[in-house]
């Protein structure tokens, strides 16, 4: 069967969904198998749900998904991206399949105990760890995006780091899609394994030029052993043409790390689902955050914060730029449960309206069930400061100016915490490029 134009993305499914094993999948066949079943019930979240009651799908499943004919990169954009890691190892995805003439050598480009494969071409060993992994991975919402990726995913990396060793070169993923003029969709599967007392860090890339169509739908599993420590940062930059819907989940064992930087910045419809489960004693979870939008863009962020062990500590820092008819929403949940004494959890979300016609949702939650803790959590909505406006008019500098001062100094407080410094630059520019092109309706 050879996949044709799909009039809405129901129908896409459906046809993919019946693809039999002569396509190269990610996962193995008794893998997919619930996976498939679940999309046969085509059973999308409705705004009913109350994880996904600020999350609109109406226009995603109206998509006509159309096979990619004449696409070709953008050299300058995927350059672009290269900069703003000095030194990395590289590797690249274009329209959600792996681009070997972009790419590090994934057989002898990596130190001795970094293994990196492609998820559809494991050996049996990487294989069984991979996807046990995968089993063994919980997320609360257990979404039908998800099974989406699990089930049709031909793209993906399993990246595996031996215990005691600590890579200090990033690893840098790029997601590119091609200027086409159909709509593609790509569902990339990733799979990351950290040994015990490793360290890593991990830059994922999404980006489109202006005008392109995709639908991303990208699922991650993380598993940390005791000791490990990895630093994730996800920098969206897709064009406001394209829906993306991720799934992460991180399993933390004993005083493990995970630390998360997510900048999202570009799509039409972003909603980032990330969840950590804590599994041994003196774990810690860092999770920080911005998104910026702007015409009619939607950035949903839900973070689900699972404390099943005691003595772990949980960090959580978002903040929201909204213009235009823009919408943003936080929800995020921070659950203690009764074994899990000593918790120390926080959560923060500020957001930020430059225009009457932007929105924000926001819904931080504590649940706790044990007794000996210390949990906070706080969210504002709210416009720029007029005393903090006028102090810096009264200086000489223009309103319009003043208030593009005050927005990147309230999204400086985040990007400040990012480690690389060629990154953190480019994060800079990317909100300054943005703020730039906002006409504020108060100014």
């Amino acid at each position: 069967m050879v996949p044709g134009t799909a009039n809405n993305f129901r129908s896409w499914l459906r046809e993919h969904s019946q693809l039999g094993e002569q396509s190269q999948f990610s996962l193995s066949a008794s893998l997919r198998a619930p996976s498939l079943a679940v999309l046969e019930t085509e059973a999308f979240p409705t705004r009913k749900a109350e994880e996904w009651r600020y999350t609109p799908l109406k226009q995603l499943l109206a998509q006509s998904i159309e096979p990619l004919t004449g696409s070709s990169i953008d050299t300058d954009l995927l350059e672009q991206l290269k900069d703003s890691l000095t030194t990395a190892y590289r590797l690249v995805f274009i329209d959600g399949q792996f681009s070997s003439e972009h790419s590090n050598k994934l057989t002898d480009d990596f130190p001795a105990g970094l293994n990196i494969q492609l998820m559809a071409e494991l050996d049996p060993e990487s294989r069984q760890r991979a996807e046990a992994t995968i089993l063994t991975s919980k997320l609360s919402d257990d979404n039908i995006f998800q099974h989406i990726t699990r089930g049709l995913s031909r793209a993906g990396l399993f990246i595996k780091l031996d215990r005691d060793i600590e890579i200090d070169i990033p690893i840098q993923i790029v997601y590119l899609s091609s200027t086409n003029s159909g709509v593609s969709c790509s569902t990339p599967i990733n799979v990351v394994c950290l040994e015990e007392n490793s360290r890593l860090q991990i830059v994922e890339q999404f980006a489109s030029l202006k005008g392109t169509q995709t639908v991303t739908l990208p699922a991650e599993y993380i598993h940390l052993k005791a000791g490990a420590g990895l630093v994730l940062y996800k920098i969206g930059l897709e064009s406001e043409a394209t829906d993306h819907i991720s799934n992460t989940s991180v399993q933390v064992a004993r005083e493990a790390s995970f630390k998360s930087h997510q900048y999202l910045l570009g799509s039409r419809l972003t909603r980032s689902n990330m969840e950590v489960h804590f599994s041994g004693p003196g774990g810690e979870a860092l999770l920080r955050g911005i998104y910026l939008g702007d015409n009619s863009q939607h950035l949903d962020v839900r973070t689900y914060l699972d404390h099943a062990q005691p003595h772990c500590r949980s960090d959580q820092h978002f903040r929201g730029i909204m213009s235009g008819r823009s919408r943003g929403v936080f929800n995020g949940m921070v659950l203690v449960r009764e074994q899990a004494q000593l918790t120390d959890a926080r959560q923060s979300n500020k957001n930020l309206l430059l225009s009457r016609d932007a929105r924000v949702d926001t819904k931080p939650q504590l649940e706790i069930y044990a007794d000996d803790v210390k949990c906070a959590h706080g969210a504002t909505v709210g416009e720029l400061d007029p005393d903090a406006l006028f102090y810096l008019q009264t200086r000489g500098i223009s309103k319009p100016d003043a208030a593009l001062m005050l927005t990147r100094a309230f999204a400086a407080v985040i990007t400040q915490e990012i480690q690389i410094d060629t990154l953190r630059s480019q994060v800079h520019n990317e909100i300054a490029q943005r703020l730039n092109q906002i006409e504020t309706s108060h100014v």
